[in-house]
């Protein structure tokens, strides 16, 4: 625990829009450069925080992404912090998407059909995360609902897609869905709601980090001590 260091999304964001600025949009979403796919991964995780945010009303989300030579999967963690260590909570994702170039929905669902088929038949301890960036997206996610009959083998699948402000460069919400398992779930975040950007109070046993530009945070030494003593 002492080695992981929780990020905070703008940080994220932050390094997402770099790689962006450097790649280009048309590349982003199709360059195999591991850099290029930590970022890509990175811009769905941002938003999918937002929708976090605004569904456990107005608890940050911090996450830890990890290279693929330190964990092959799942991609993040997401956590939130509460005083109460009890009141943690925390939510391992693994993420895949459908992008503009698919042609087709059959090309949506093969991507979510061959994630359930990699993990096999034993359930595993992490939900799957679609980012269904496309502009059929919702028109796509309803049958993604229709046609896949399971969560199994993860904990839920959830999708994540964008909803544009007039003049479609400005991101105005982001909209979380859980299709499986039943009853689903739809959440907006508004990206124009102050409450979405409002930073939360950090507990007594996290500590915060500067590192440049980039914002993290840990748990500070005593309480790593603390629980080893449990």
């Amino acid at each position: 625990m002492t080695g992981i260091f929780f990020a905070h999304p703008h940080t994220l964001f932050e390094q997402v829009g770099k790689v962006l600025e450097t790649v280009g949009p048309e590349d982003f979403f199709k360059n195999p450069n591991e850099e290029v796919k930590k970022a890509r991964e990175g811009f769905a995780a941002y938003f999918f925080t937002l929708a976090l945010k605004k569904y456990y009303g107005g608890r940050d989300w911090w996450l830890a992404q990890y290279d693929q030579s330190v964990r092959a999967y799942p991609d993040f963690d997401f956590m939130s912090f509460a005083e109460n260590p009890n009141d943690m909570k925390i939510e391992a994702v693994e993420l895949t998407g459908v992008y503009p170039h698919f042609k087709s929905f059959d090309d949506a669902l093969r991507v979510v059909k061959k994630k359930q088929k990699q993990y096999g038949d034993k359930p595993v301890k992490f939900s799957l995360l679609v980012f269904v960036n496309h502009e059929k997206s919702e028109e796509w996610i309803n049958m993604l609902r229709q046609n896949v009959r399971s969560e199994h083998p993860f904990l839920s699948i959830w999708t994540i897609h964008l909803r544009f402000k007039p003049g479609g460069k400005e991101v105005g919400k982001a909209v979380a869905q859980r299709i499986m398992p039943l009853p689903g779930l739809r959440v907006e975040a508004d990206t124009d709601d102050p409450e979405i950007h409002k930073p939360q109070p950090l507990p007594s046993y996290m500590e915060q980090h500067q590192d440049g530009e980039r914002t993290y945070v840990t748990f500070k030494t005593e309480f790593i001590d603390k629980i080893r003593l449990l």
